[in-house]
């Protein structure tokens, strides 16, 4: 299957819809009961701390660029342990999807259509997601591209028709709530606005054409997220008042019925239930596109599509067992997931980002010494190779030398023959002639050796010239070598011409003798 790529533009989008979620409707009721009217205030902080959680999920991205969160668990902790932590970060994104189809059923079925059951909207609302993740992640990207300016203008037309229902009183004292009933708001905060942020893994950084620019929309986008659930916290504390923001179960719905323009423009809660769609319809597909690819990737599936089907149909099946009333619902996402989403959306990112820091400073020292052999290994190669080279450069001297010497004694050697011949020559005739005989031998004997003076003081500028041909081409050794086979064979031929000369000159040597006799 082809890789899909989205834009920054589109992944901060993509991040601002999904912090908001489900936190748009039940994140001001549960907090408040706690906090009271300090709500905003733990939900401020819990925005500031979210920022921490971005990081981490950043910085993780950063050491596994081209890997999904999937990827990222086997290539970081092995195939078995990698397989495991999976299976559990699975097992926390069918839930989460079946609860958030719970979500929908209850809240249609409670505040909009009470006869109708949960099954019809979860299954509708599957069918949706299901088409989405077939289509992939850049046609869902487009889509949350053209639903964002429609949720901007809504929420802005919201927050402008509350305002004058505004009571300032409800909001004082200030800073009444005790320490750790703020801790425990912030706690549930962040686990319901940022814990679920880890899936943009799934898609962060390997999808994103620009990383430098989905980082700051990394940010960006939970920053913006965390501006409009502190702005609807604090609004409905300002206009319900924290008694009554805690009791109810969907606050944000109950304050846009609180809207009237004139007696006129009334009853447009619906519009509120529209951005609660939209930003769990985002959630929703992220929970279940995790899913799908993670069991397709553990299965060594090479497309995800042929489970989008039977996944749906278990989604849907788990929503209407996952809670049995909304009382269960609410004590699940007080007390148990903030437990579970902390294990398997914080610690494990973090045993992930240790095991990746440690991996990449190993490979970063094993090259690091790669990199000193390799250069201690050239090194010793050039200096072998110099040390060669000074080698190559005295050889010819010593094998010109040695030609040279071997040429001396085939020179000699015709000299002796010389020698032979003449003498065969004065013995033939009469003994009355042997002292003419002996200086005329001595004289070509002293005149032989002057010859072959003269031809080895030849041979030697000859021997001269080849060994600096030799030194000017002893870039390397083969070279070298044909030189000194070349200067072989031409000493050599001069040896054979030299001994040729004296053979030549032997006939003159008898002939003299014989004038001398006569």
């Amino acid at each position: 299957m082809e890789k899909e790529v989205i834009s920054s533009r589109q992944f901060t989008i993509i991040t601002f819809l999904l912090s908001i979620g489900t936190a748009i409707l039940i994140i001001p009721s549960s907090i408040a009961s706690s906090s009271k009217q300090d709500a905003w205030i733990a939900a401020s902080i819990g925005v500031v701390l979210s920022l921490l959680v971005v990081k981490l999920f950043v910085t993780l991205g950063d050491q596994t660029p081209t890997l999904n969160f999937i990827e990222a668990n086997e290539k970081l902790l092995g195939r078995f342990f990698g397989k495991i932590t999976v299976v559990g970060f699975l097992s926390l994104t069918l839930f989460a999807g079946g609860e958030l189809l719970y979500f929908i059923g209850a809240f249609m079925k409670t505040e909009v259509m009470p006869e109708t059951p949960t099954m019809a909207f979860a299954l509708l609302f599957i069918i949706i997601i299901m088409y989405a993740t077939y289509l992939g992640i850049e046609n869902f990207a487009r889509s949350a591209e053209i639903l964002f300016p429609m949720f901007v203008l809504i929420f802005i037309f919201f927050v402008v028709s509350i305002t004058p229902q505004i009571k300032f009183e409800n909001i004082q004292p200030i800073m009444e709530a005790s320490k750790t009933s703020i801790l425990y708001s912030i706690i549930r905060f962040i686990s319901v606005f940022s814990f679920s942020l880890v899936m943009l893994l799934m898609i962060y950084p390997a999808s994103v054409n620009v990383q430098q620019s989905s980082k700051k929309g990394f940010y960006i986008g939970m920053l913006l997220g965390g501006v409009v659930l502190v702005t609807l916290i604090t609004l409905s504390i300002l206009v319900l008042g924290p008694a009554n923001t805690a009791s109810r179960t969907f606050p944000s719905y109950a304050l846009a019925q609180r809207i009237s323009i004139g007696n006129f423009l009334q009853r447009i809660e619906i519009i509120m239930a529209f951005m609660w769609i939209v930003s769990i319809f985002i959630r929703t597909f992220m929970y279940f596109y995790t899913t799908v690819v993670g069991i397709a990737q553990i299965m060594k599936l090479k497309d995800h599509r042929p489970l989008i089907l039977p996944m749906g149909i278990i989604m849907v099946g788990l929503s209407q067992i996952v809670h049995p009333d909304i009382v269960h619902s609410n004590i699940y996402n007080d007390e148990i997931w903030p437990i579970y989403a902390f294990v398997c959306t914080i610690l494990l990112p973090i045993l992930l980002l240790i095991v990746a820091v440690i991996r990449n400073r190993k490979s970063q020292g094993n090259s690091t010494k790669m990199g000193h052999a390799d250069s201690n290994q050239g090194q010793m190669t050039g200096a072998s190779n110099a040390v060669s080279n000074q080698g190559n450069q005295t050889k010819p001297e010593n094998t010109d030398s040695n030609q040279g010497n071997q040429t001396k004694p085939e020179n000699t050697d015709s000299n002796q023959d010389n020698q032979t011949n003449v003498t065969n020559t004065g013995t033939t005739q009469d003994n009355q002639a042997k002292p003419a005989t002996m200086d005329s031998k001595q004289d070509n004997q002293t005149n032989n050796a002057n010859t072959d003076s003269t031809q080895d003081n030849q041979v030697k500028p000859d021997n001269t010239i080849s060994n600096q041909d030799n030194q000017e081409k002893t870039d390397n050794t083969v070279s070298t070598q044909d030189n000194q086979d070349k200067s072989a064979t031409t000493n050599s031929s001069q040896s054979q011409a030299a001994s040729k000369q004296d053979d030549q000159a032997t006939p003159d040597k008898t002939s003299s003798d014989k004038k001398s006799l006569e």
